[in-house]
């Protein structure tokens, strides 16, 4: 798996993690004593009596996203073909339930392919060399044919069959 892509949904689920930690606890906190709302601001006045359920529960969406997250990536992304399931799973429930930096990084990781392979100076010269043999035999073989047949030993017929094998 690329390194890049891997980092990138590590880093929304750890990040995604952070985030339902923090909300489950101004939870905690608002449960215990309502007035924290007025210490903490803004996002605990939305949290009321009758919607501390829905906060929970988009905690443990959110926590359950980011396990899947991390288990689609295991073994350093060697298995990351065979489990795209808990990964597509993960990103959904981060769309619905997760913030919003955890679902940008997952969308950026969507567009990277899963294997990106580099070959080192040396493969690449040694991939030229056979090139360069594999077509000098073929110019090779051309050069010999043309010569049987400006010479007479096979007709244009064999020529013909004997360049489309070659080709």
């Amino acid at each position: 798996m690329n390194k890049t892509k891997r980092n990138l949904i590590l880093s929304a689920a750890i990040i995604n993690l952070i985030n339902m930690v923090a909300n489950l606890v101004i939870a905690i906190l608002f449960c215990v004593n309502p007035e924290y709302a007025n210490v903490l601001g803004s996002y605990l006045l939305i949290i009321s009596y009758y919607s501390i359920y829905f906060v929970f529960a988009e905690i443990v969406a959110g926590i359950i996203a980011s396990i899947l997250l991390i288990y689609s990536v295991r073994k350093k992304g060697k298995y990351f073909r065979s489990s795209q399931k808990y990964y597509i799973a993960g990103l959904i429930i981060v769309i619905f339930a997760g913030g919003w930096i955890p679902w940008v990084l997952l969308f950026i990781s969507m567009f990277i392919p899963d294997i990106i392979i580099i070959n080192s100076a040396s493969e690449v010269r040694q991939e030229q060399r056979a090139e360069d043999r594999a077509s000098e035999e073929k110019r090779r073989k051309l050069e010999e044919l043309r010569k049987l047949k400006e010479e007479g030993v096979i007709s244009e017929e064999e020529f013909n069959k004997r360049l489309m094998d070659l080709l």
